[in-house]
């Protein structure tokens, strides 16, 4: 008897313990038809520009508000079912382990830039958009960095700081991101500066957003050093089912503008779908869209 009473109180403990710990499945499946240029439509994963991914995601408590966190996330094609990976990396898209509680969270790995994380609110077709067509990048930033140690604070009235150390490792060279993130009722504000150690070519973006209604707008200026300056504005709404939007991005620099038009149509909580055109000068290429995207 009294062997049973342990064994139970043993799976007890067991089952409390894996209660505070759980991973999630999650991915990304968005496949469509694109026209670029005088080339014929094709089916293409991402026709909207946004990639198919699967990822794993976990947390566990640790107890006193501590918890410990990742993510490890991996991008396909869904048109061929190959991995839409050219660099031989098994988690291309996310792959970084850290710590998080009352005074903020520490990341470490391969993750999203903290210039992403300060513009993507403002790209309703996420990668297919006028500020990157042009060259301005995620706020000067690229996407995703190998080696980057992230401290993110808790937000203190309206107010984030974001901190980026990518280690030079895997990467060409080290490089430091700051960015402040600023959110008072309909009001974003958010500003990103990245260093490259030995370079002189600062990068950095400014972007603001409000909304009224349904209707939010966005302006933004962007310096992606030698890739040159410019600014963006969006302009993007709710419509019951429909989700229309229009944006233009000008590099200053170079010269090249792109315009964007388009909507989402939302089918469920998870699956929507989209069309959108896009035209610009010089050496962006139109191109024309239409898609499926489900998220799960």
């Amino acid at each position: 008897m009294k062997k049973s009473l342990i064994a139970l109180a043993v799976l007890a403990a067991s089952g409390a313990a894996m209660a505070q710990s759980s991973v999630t499945l999650y991915g990304k499946a968005n496949i469509g038809y694109a026209k670029t240029g005088t080339a014929q439509a094709a089916m293409t994963g991402g026709a909207d520009g946004s990639d198919s991914r699967l990822g794993f995601r976990g947390v566990e408590d640790l107890g006193g508000g501590l918890k410990a966190n990742f993510t490890f996330e991996q991008g396909f094609k869904p048109d061929t079912g190959l991995s839409d990976n050219t660099a031989n990396m098994t988690f291309q898209r996310s792959a970084w382990v850290g710590m998080s509680g009352g005074m903020g969270e520490v990341r470490l790995g391969r993750q999203y830039t903290i210039g992403f994380f300060g513009s993507i609110a403002n790209m309703p077709s996420t990668y297919v958009d006028p500020q990157l067509a042009v060259g301005l990048g995620f706020n000067g930033a690229g996407s995703r960095n190998n080696d980057q140690l992230q401290y993110w604070s808790p937000k203190m009235g309206g107010v984030q700081v974001r901190l980026s150390n990518q280690q030079k490792g895997d990467n060409a060279a080290a490089a430091t991101e700051v960015g402040l993130n600023y959110t008072q009722g309909p009001l974003t504000v958010n500003y990103t500066m990245s260093k490259a150690a030995g370079s002189s070519n600062d990068k950095s973006g400014l972007n603001v957003s409000y909304k009224m209604g349904n209707v939010v707008g966005a302006v933004g200026t962007v310096d992606n050093g030698t890739a040159g300056k410019g600014n963006f504005v969006l302009l993007s709404t709710e419509m019951g089912a429909f989700s229309p939007f229009i944006g233009t991005a000008k590099n200053t620099t170079t010269g090249a503008s792109a315009n964007q038009i388009g909507t989402f149509y939302t089918l469920s909580k998870r699956t929507r779908l989209y069309a959108l055109n896009g035209s610009g000068n010089g050496a962006i290429t139109d191109k024309m869209s239409i898609g499926l995207d489900h998220n799960f």
